[in-house]
């Protein structure tokens, strides 16, 4: 850990240790299944070749979904189908991150195909919660939110659709940002849905999801995330009227309402928005998107990468009876569900007016994001609530409501930033910023004047 003057043994091995010591912290949570492929002599070979070349940077160390392609390590997405597929080079943001200082140490668990909220993954184990090992991680980028809030890592990758970043980093209590629509590379990962897939970073700080943005893009601040927002500017926040606030989960509901309290009287202007319209869009336009476009997607997939199978018969050898089931019903051109290209059609068309309305309600309004829960409600026990779960003396579908207030932006291919609500005893709750298309970076200001303004006062910070 030291250089050779101060201890005669020879020269700083600072990556070595940082890889040894995440490993052994992967050891001690290994019951959290966070990782499908943990690849220790890789990272340990990779972590010695930087400590030889030398040079003073730092090297941290990077979980990365097993959707996204890491040179040499399989590539399952979490299903049998594609379970010997080991890809032969990097995913392009993979590969920008590595050039950033990562060390890539594994491939982490996931939803099947991407194609659900919990992270219930019959053939690889379903994925414990990085702060309660009892509750699910949330997906469907689940394994990576549990190895970042579990300590295991630096910083993950992840793949979002419909919030598969948002949604468990909200119930692992860590800062995710699901960017906009075409701004990350998409070549390397395995699709679900051309026009709503992207990869997405998480992290256990905002300056560092705000750097894995810059060192993915090339876009750099100055300084902090926050840097490029005048300390002194009132922020606009646009208050939903509808949907995204309503039936809230009691722990989910009373964070949201400190966070709305704390920020009206902290130099923050709360202005209603409406927003029951745009969850009417992606009602007509989401699945009908992921639906229409998955077959073409995944066949030239398959073929560009010479993986040997088709797409049909990955999807018949999925593990996870609902992913089977929806895809091959609904997503294969002979399943008897298929929606057909009429159906695709209309959703672009409804997709594109979404956009207009989500650009006219920033423009007009003037505000600087849109605020809400990330998720209605927060993790619940392993094992119990695939399918459904309590919400408020209801049984509700457990997709539908996961995913209910990240979809709309999702699908519209906007950004959004995922950070912690403080939480009095609760599991975590996520607060969701959703910014105009391509104000990414302007959004992770925001968000970085939100989360100082609300951790302002807890323990152990030293913020004047």
């Amino acid at each position: 850990m030291v250089g050779q003057g101060a201890t005669g043994r020879g020269p700083a091995q600072e990556a070595v240790a940082a890889v040894a010591a995440a490993l052994e912290r992967a050891a001690a949570v290994a019951h959290l299944n966070a990782f499908i492929t943990l690849d220790a002599e890789g990272a340990g070979a990779e972590a010695a070749r930087h400590d030889r070349r030398g040079g003073g940077a730092r090297r941290w160390c990077l979980a990365v979904k097993d959707n996204v392609h890491v040179a040499g390590l399989p590539n399952t997405a979490g299903t049998p189908g594609l379970a010997g597929f080991v890809p032969a080079a990097d995913a392009p943001v993979v590969a920008a991150l590595r050039a950033a200082g990562a060390i890539v140490l594994g491939k982490t668990n996931m939803h099947e195909l991407a194609l659900g909220v919990t992270s219930g993954n019959p053939t690889f184990g379903a994925v414990g919660n990085g702060t309660d090992p009892a509750l699910f991680a949330g997906g469907s980028s689940g394994g990576t939110a549990a190895a970042v809030a579990s300590g295991i890592v630096d910083a993950g990758l992840g793949t979002d659709t419909g919030g598969s970043v948002g949604i468990p980093a909200a119930l692992n209590g860590i800062y995710g940002l699901r960017p906009s629509a075409g701004r990350y590379p998409s070549a390397g990962v395995t699709p679900l849905s051309v026009t709503r897939d992207t990869p997405g970073p998480m992290a256990r700080t905002l300056d560092r999801l705000a750097a894995l943005d810059a060192f993915v893009t090339g876009r750099f601040l100055t300084g902090r995330a926050g840097a490029a927002l005048p300390p002194d500017r009132t922020l606009r926040l646009g208050l939903p009227r509808h949907v995204f606030t309503e039936d809230l989960e009691a722990p989910v509901r009373v964070a949201w309402e400190a966070a709305v309290e704390r920020l009206g009287t902290a130099r923050a202007v709360w202005v209603p928005v409406d927003t029951g319209h745009l969850v009417e869009f992606d009602a007509r336009a989401g699945m009908h998107l992921v639906l229409g476009e998955f077959a073409a997607a995944f066949d030239r997939y398959l073929a560009g990468h010479r993986i040997g199978r088709s797409t049909a018969e990955v999807v018949g050898a999925a593990a996870d009876p609902a992913v089977a089931e929806l895809l091959g019903a609904a997503a294969l051109p002979t399943g008897p569900a298929y929606p057909g290209p009429a159906a695709l059609r209309g959703a672009v068309v409804e997709r594109r007016a979404m956009q207009a309305a989500y650009a006219e309600l920033f423009a007009v309004s003037g505000v600087d994001a849109i605020l809400c829960p990330t998720v209605p409600v927060c993790a619940r026990p392993l094992h119990r609530h695939e399918e459904s779960l309590r919400l408020n003396g209801r049984e509700v579908p457990t997709f539908p409501t996961l995913i209910r207030n990240t979809s709309p932006s999702a699908t519209a291919g906007l950004p959004s930033v995922t950070v912690p609500l403080p939480v009095d005893g609760s599991p975590p709750v996520g607060l969701q910023l959703i910014g105009p298309r391509g104000g990414d970076r302007g959004l992770l200001a925001v968000a970085a004047r939100i989360d100082a303004l609300l951790r302002r006062g807890e323990p152990g910070d030293t913020r004047p």
